[in-house]
């Protein structure tokens, strides 16, 4: 988790989606959000995150993985805060597949010992695993601590992207 410096101002600017947080602090974020006469926000907000560093978390994939032999492995991924896409009127990114991301290079995935695990092994691992297909999605979110400082999360769950991003079913199951 990283923490985050608040930048807020109260100006009248139609388009706020050009702007961009002050980039002299390691990491920043800021709202822009409409704000009607009298003084309530309306839905379409946005929350953009900047800064000077680059961010780094990493997540044992046995907290989220089921097989026992990945259990000890650890995914490591690297971001520069300007690349995080938080979606509009939301705090969070989009949810995307573990193995996607791996795939694509954008994850380093260690095992216990430390050893980095070619992308290649750890994707014929996921897929032939003795407890079947292993699957699990992540997003970066920002969360407000038990302190009250905004703290920018790496989020996983046990699920796929797709599931995750997908509108529940509303069917009666009889």
């Amino acid at each position: 988790m990283a923490w985050l410096r608040l930048f807020k101002s109260v100006r009248p600017m139609p388009g706020f989606t050009v702007d961009e947080p002050h980039n002299n602090a390691r990491l920043t974020s800021k709202l822009f959000a409409t704000v009607r006469a009298d003084g309530r926000i309306i839905d379409h907000t946005r929350h953009v995150v900047g800064g000077s560093g680059s961010l780094e978390a990493s997540f044992p994939l046995g907290k989220i993985f089921t097989d026992p032999e990945l259990a000890e492995w650890t995914v490591n991924v690297q971001r520069f805060p300007r690349d995080l896409d938080i979606r509009r009127g939301l705090l969070s990114g989009s949810w995307v597949n573990i193995v996607d991301v791996a795939a694509a290079r954008n994850a380093a995935i260690f095992d216990g010992a430390g050893a980095e695990i070619p992308a290649a092994e750890f994707l014929r691992r996921v897929k032939n695993s003795e407890e079947g297909p292993q699957v699990g999605a992540m997003r970066w979110a920002i969360t407000l601590s038990d302190s009250a400082r905004l703290e920018l999360q790496l989020q996983g769950l046990p699920a796929t992207a797709a599931m995750l991003m997908g509108k529940p079913s509303l069917k009666r199951y009889t």
